[in-house]
């Protein structure tokens, strides 16, 4: 915050729910030791060193989201959705969700299939700072949300997002780069990635990012 970045600021609790901090503090500890790891296993799928991006996690961006989707309407159109269609900014998202389901998502058939809940397990989501890092070889696949499998009930779900350091550089690793040929994504860092990101959202000037932000509507 004293450096001016985006992305970082305090957490604000509600006055009416004491217990909330508390027990919020204790899932993002757990879930960021959780990212921590699934980053050193990215690393090893790539054939890099386990520790490769362990330098990126000094200050990392945390943001933990408890939603809440009404039911979907019975006389909605296919144009209705609680979370529209969307690929997540970060690197790593970890997603709990109630047995309702309604999670989507799209396959590189541009089919849209069910993430269906499987009790005790957290779904994983890749953002797209993965495909940077990787020149192309993992992606960020677009997903979206429709709560038709409630009964007429909301539903919950609570995803927390991994963004590494505000600074930390996103480069092509080389292990994704044959020889011989240019990386696919120009290196930046965290921050510019994310403020590219911003800009492509709000209209507020041309990228150079491939991505697509998130368009996510929040239910409290």
């Amino acid at each position: 915050m004293q450096r001016g970045y985006h992305s970082y600021g305090s957490n604000q609790w509600p006055e009416g729910l004491p217990e909330l901090a508390t027990q919020s503090r204790t899932y993002i500890a757990a879930m960021r030791q959780l990212a921590l790891r699934l980053m050193q296993l990215l690393a090893l799928s790539l054939d890099l060193p386990e520790d490769y991006f362990d330098h990126t996690h000094q200050s990392p961006m945390l943001t933990l989201r408890l939603l809440r989707y009404p039911p979907h309407p019975e006389s909605a159109d296919a144009l209705t959705f609680g979370a529209g269609e969307h690929t997540d900014w970060g690197a790593i998202t970890l997603l709990a969700q109630d047995h309702h389901g309604g999670l989507e998502v799209k396959l590189s058939t541009g089919e849209w299939v069910a993430a269906t809940p499987i009790e005790g397990a957290l779904v994983v989501n890749l953002g797209d700072m993965i495909p940077r890092w990787t020149n192309g070889l993992y992606r960020s696949n677009p997903h979206r949300v429709r709560n038709v499998h409630s009964g007429g009930a909301p539903r919950h779900s609570i995803p927390f997002f991994y963004t590494p350091d505000y600074e930390a550089q996103v480069v092509p690793v080389p292990t994704c780069v044959p020889a011989g040929e240019s990386p696919r994504f120009a290196p930046c860092t965290v921050g510019e990635h994310l403020q590219a990101m911003y800009r492509k959202t709000y209209g507020l000037g041309q990228t150079t990012t491939s991505t697509t932000p998130a368009s996510a509507e929040v239910m409290a």
